[in-house]
């Protein structure tokens, strides 16, 4: 034991006292003194290496080891290793090694650094030996820590500790789990080479819980239990503490969010809209590019201990680390551009969080040398140049544009005359021919008796003075053009006025099963119109009313003699308000305010006969601003439409030439102009059933328009059970039930046009084989492609003779008789079926068909219910698909396939005929004997005989 800087002791274990050594070492205080397995004793002490012998139990002969190969000069560390070997670390020169083999000639081999080729001198001077559990040799040192590698014969080193940690090292040691406990001066650094994690790496200081702020290098001792001790010192105290490896606190694992505090411009708080913490970008101006940031680890396990590292992109050229006592960034005189700062931190225990947190900076450039103020310089120039022309050149122009205004708005009058011209000419016109067709009518429908030739000319009367109310419509927009059309407005009341018409539409309304309600707040109120204009007005809204509103909806007029205010907010303070309002579909809000345009028409494709021509509002609003009225509408989408008409009250709004004399008492309903839509023809049921399926091909007639359906009907009553459908959804669903022979459809049409209904139709299983002929008002050749690409079998353009529609009915179902006749020929059950191809959907249910006979043709409990429940069919449209594919009745076709597959079996002998007639699903021998001489002509014996 070295008791003092001049003396050496040994201990005396059974007298328990220190016995003085007899030796002379003069200055040389032994820093580590151990004894090799031969007796020697080694001294590391400051003048070199000393190697003592005793001579007695109290003497030792000691002298220093002047040896070549070992520079006398200070010895830091000793070991004597399990492999017999002596390692001395010096403090300026390196490490050196006695292996066991040089030990009688004292030859000490120097050790170089594997990668930095020199010894450990100076910048990797070793201060700690040590040899683990597993016999590793490691060294520590001012730069890291370092392993033997007894393949290399080199000090190599540990390549993660020393890349993230490389201050001194002073005595390190080894437990049993392989975890290091490293001296570093200020405290303990426990190392785990396992965990290569950021907690691999842990400092333990007096803030983490030692005793003390500070530990001895060198006083560093582990027992046999693994205990470690360690000496320390404080300000008020030295001493030494114990601890366990195991009872070291597990590391703090938590990733510390970092977050930005503060900025500071020229040292002064930077007021910003929101938190620095929340920021994500910070604007500047030019002479603001002296600033600073301040931030912080939300980690509070130690947060001294907590470390930081920064970066300004574009000024920094790497990450700048700090301590948690300077938490903070200065930057001075940044140029004008765009940066990004960052900032990391790490936890107590070195966990870094590598993401961070950053935020970017904009500094503009001072406005006197942005781009945009060198592109102002030019500009300014160039546009005192230009002014002046461009100055002149207006003036010029809008001379021109005065003169070619002028001219233009006298061509516009010009054509507008042409324009009323025309609609009067064409019209006057019309009402000629139109005349000579009603007065003939009227005199056939009072003299004819045959019932088919009055409802034909009802409906020729029908549509007669359809066309004729659109052609006075026509005449009324000219004269009101012209200013021909003048007021002749007289005290009526109005009550009785509207009422009695509103009673004109009651039997339009029974027919459509419409409800049509009549209220006014007052029975009488007396007010200055012209009689034939307000009826134009009240026919031509209620008819619109009546073509949009669907069977079961309502109608309901009223008479409000209070204000009511209008869609824009005016009112009518003096006056009455007519408002008709029904349950229709609407008019979609973009499309309200241009229905007052003159022939404007709301685009829907699917309106069908509901279309109209754009007259009748324009006419409408005409005729109310004559009565210096107003009209306004309301409408919702799905939920229908309202018009309010308002009128002035008495008569100081009229001119003197506008007032008839006044008129006695109320107007009566006789009084009223019949001009109403006549109630359409009645037709047979839709939902009519023939008494005999089998009597006539069935045709589905698919119409909105009654006349026109009635009209197509009476062509084809005498050759077809007919039925019809007023729409495509309507239709489509008569079609799936009832399987028609042929559909003839109408393609504008509401809910469902009949483009859709026709790919619904080709589609579906159940009518993919339908033929379809569609009728259009639609001329054009894209129109005629876009049909027939739907799977239409044929397409007629209205008007169309009805003869050219009988002949190409005929033609189609008649094509369907030589299609089923192919059928019935080809489709045999084989034991490969090949006839049947998938060219068609057609092809692929009878494909499908064949296959459930073959499959259940033992089954005597194959019924046509059954066999229709398994094609997903009720039993009347499984009759019609199979009679229309093969002229067989579900039934025939079932036992025809039954019979096919006996004749296979009887042919290939290998069963008795009895056994054939229970194998292919019949109930007894004899009925299936019967059966076959039916089908084939002969008995199943004498089918063998003919053909075996």
């Amino acid at each position: 034991v070295g008791t003092g800087p001049t003396r050496l002791s040994v201990f005396d274990r059974e007298e328990g006292v220190f016995h003085p050594v007899d030796v002379d070492v003069r200055d040389n205080e032994p820093s580590q003194i151990i004894m090799d397995p031969y007796g020697v004793v080694w001294f590391a002490t400051k003048r070199g290496l000393f190697k003592g012998i005793a001579k007695g139990d109290y003497e030792l002969d000691i002298a220093l080891c002047d040896n070549p190969t070992l520079p006398k000069v200070p010895v830091v560390d000793l070991l004597y290793d399990s492999h017999d070997r002596l390692w001395v670390i010096t403090l300026s020169s390196g490490v050196f090694c006695l292996s066991p083999e040089n030990r009688d000639n004292m030859i000490f081999k120097r050790y170089l650094h594997k990668d930095y080729r020199h010894s450990f001198t100076i910048a990797y001077n070793a201060r700690a030996i040590i040899e683990d559990y597993e016999e590793d040799i490691w060294f520590c040192s001012g730069k890291g820590l370092f392993k033997y590698n007894p393949e290399l014969d080199s000090i190599v080193p540990d390549e993660y500790f020393n890349k993230n940690y490389q201050h001194y090292n002073f005595a390190l040691c080894r437990d049993k789990n392989g975890t290091f406990c490293i001296n570093i001066g200020g405290g303990l650094l426990i190392y785990n080479p396992n965990d290569t994690s950021q907690n691999g790496l842990r400092v333990i200081d007096f803030q983490s819980g030692l005793p003390f702020s500070s530990v001895e290098r060198n006083a560093f001792f582990r027992d046999s239990r693994e205990y470690l001790y360690q000496g320390g010192a404080s300000m008020t105290e030295r001493g030494f503490f114990r601890f366990h490896p195991d009872s070291i606190p597990e590391p703090n694992t938590n990733i510390p969010p970092v977050v930005l505090t503060k900025f500071n411009v020229k040292n002064l708080e930077f007021q910003l809209d929101s938190n620095i913490t929340h920021k994500k970008h910070i604007d500047l101006s030019y002479d603001q590019n002296f600033f600073s940031f301040e931030f912080s680890a939300l980690d509070y396990h130690g947060p001294e201990k907590n470390q930081y590292a920064y970066m300004l992109e574009g000024v920094d050229e790497g990450w700048v680390y700090t301590k948690a006592n300077r938490r903070f960034a200065n930057y001075t005189g940044i140029a004008p551009g765009k940066y990004t700062f960052r900032v990391k931190a790490s936890n107590n225990d070195g966990l870094w969080n590598e993401e961070g947190t950053s935020i970017q900076i904009s500094i503009a450039p001072p406005p006197w040398k942005t781009w945009w103020a060198y592109t102002l310089y030019t500009l300014s120039f160039i546009i005192l140049v230009i002014a002046w022309r461009r100055y002149d050149l207006k003036r010029h122009r809008l001379k021109q544009a005065l003169e070619v205004e002028q001219v233009e708005a006298e061509k516009l009058k010009e054509l507008d005359s042409m324009k009323s011209r025309f609609f009067a000419n064409i019209s006057h016109e019309f009402r000629t021919p139109l005349t000579l067709i009603l007065g003939p009518l009227e005199k056939l429908i009072g003299t004819t008796k045959n019932k088919d030739c009055v409802h034909d000319l009802n409906m020729m009367q029908r549509n007669a003075r359809r066309l004729q109310r659109l052609i006075n419509q026509l005449l009324n927009l000219s004269k009101l053009e012209a200013g021909e059309m003048k007021l002749i407005a007289g005290e009526r009341n109005i009550v009785s006025l509207v009422r009695g018409y509103v009673h004109s539409f009651e039997s339009l309304a029974k027919q459509k099963n419409i409800r049509l309600e009549f209220s006014s707040d007052e029975e009488r109120t007396l007010i200055y119109v012209d009689n034939d204009k307000i009826e134009k007005i009240l026919y031509n809204l209620l008819s619109n009313a009546f073509k949009f509103t669907p069977e079961g909806g309502e109608i309901s007029v009223s008479i409000v003699t209070h204000p009511v205010e209008a869609v824009y907010k005016e009112k009518v303070k003096d006056g009455i308000n007519i408002i008709i309002t029904d349950t229709g579909p609407g008019i979609p809000p973009d499309k309200v305010r241009h229905i007052f345009d003159r022939f404007y028409q709301v685009d829907n494709a699917s309106s069908g006969d509901q279309e109209g021509t754009g007259i009748g509002l324009a006419l409408t609003q005409e005729l109310v601003k004559l009565h210096r009225g107003d009209i306004m509408v309301e409408s919702r989408e799905g939920k229908g439409t309202s018009f309010t008409i308002s009128l002035p009250k008495g008569n100081e709004h009229l001119n003197a030439e506008e007032i008839a004399e006044a008129i006695k008492g109320d107007m009566k309903f006789d009084d009223i102009i019949q001009d109403v839509p006549l109630p359409e023809a009645d037709h047979r049921k839709a939902d009519d059933i023939p008494g005999d399926e089998n009597d006539k091909p069935q045709v589905l007639i698919v119409e909105d328009n009654d006349d026109l359906r009635s009209y197509i009907r009476s062509y084809l009553d005498e050759d077809y059970f007919v039925f019809e459908a007023i729409n495509g959804a309507l239709g489509l669903e008569k079609a799936i039930n009832r399987v028609p022979d042929l559909v003839v459809s109408d393609v504008m049409m509401p809910k469902m046009d009949g483009y859709e209904l026709c790919k619904k139709l080709k589609s579906d299983e159940r009518t993919s084989h339908i033929p379809v002929i569609l009728l259009t008002a639609k001329a054009a050749k894209e129109d005629k492609i876009e049909g027939l690409q739907t799977g239409a079998d044929d397409f007629l353009t209205k008007p169309f003779d009805p003869a050219e529609l009988q002949v190409r009915i005929k033609n189609l179902i008649e094509q369907r008789q030589s299609l089923r006749e192919y059928y019935l020929r080809e489709i045999k059950l084989s034991p490969e079926p090949a006839s049947v191809e998938t060219e068609s959907m057609d092809k692929q249910f009878l494909k499908k068909a064949v296959s459930l006979v073959e499959e259940n043709i033992a089954d005597p409990e194959l019924t046509v219910e059954a066999y229709g429940d398994m094609l997903a069919m009720s039993r009347m449209q499984l009759h019609r698909k199979i009679t229309a594919l093969t002229g067989q009745t579900a039934g025939e076709f079932i036992r025809n396939l039954r019979l096919q597959k006996a004749a296979q079996l009887i042919l290939s002998q290998t069963a008795t005929i009895a056994e054939i007639a229970y194998d292919t699903g019949f109930t007894s021998p004899s009925y299936f004997t019967e059966s076959f001489k039916k089908y084939f002509g002969k008995s199943p014996t004498d089918y063998l005989k003919d053909n075996g």
